[in-house]
């Protein structure tokens, strides 16, 4: 105990020789304390702040584009109950017709025979793998502007 007493006393003593043990430091010091844990507390508290406005903004963002979905599947639905949809549906899943119109089925290989393929598509794919990117670009982009 005496130990503990004389290291207090030292202590002390080294206080008092730098001037601080006056009271009005250790009241400045305790403000100090103070004012740090008060200005901590503050930032964590707009910090927090700032975090739940973030989430907040998502939040109404989803909001709005889920209300927009709805919106949309409404305007559909209406859609779905119109007279000109019920033609539509029925002319293309029955094959119906309208007074005075006619109905034709194409196949399949009247179809596929009837598009119109390059000649010579082998040729061009191996020439553009040939040719750098840069040039593939540049001749898009006259064949865009100025055609064949």
């Amino acid at each position: 105990m005496n130990k503990l007493l004389s290291k207090f006393y030292d202590i002390r003593a080294k206080l008092h020789d730098r001037g601080l043990d006056d009271p009005r430091m250790l009241g400045f010091l305790l403000l100090a304390v103070i004012g740090l844990s008060v200005v901590w507390n503050g930032a964590n508290v707009v910090q927090q702040n700032y975090e739940l406005l973030k989430k907040i903004a998502i939040l109404e963002d989803q909001n709005s584009i889920l209300e927009l979905e709805n919106s949309n599947m409404r305007i559909q639905n209406e859609y779905y109950s119109t007279p000109e949809y019920a033609e539509l549906k029925a002319r293309k899943v029955n094959g119906k017709a309208a007074p005075g119109e006619s109905v034709y089925i194409v196949t399949n290989d009247v179809a596929l025979a009837s598009l119109k393929t390059p000649e010579n598509s082998t040729k061009t794919t191996s020439e553009a793998q040939n040719k750098p990117k840069y040039q593939e670009n540049f001749e898009a982009w006259m064949k865009f502007f100025f055609g064949n």
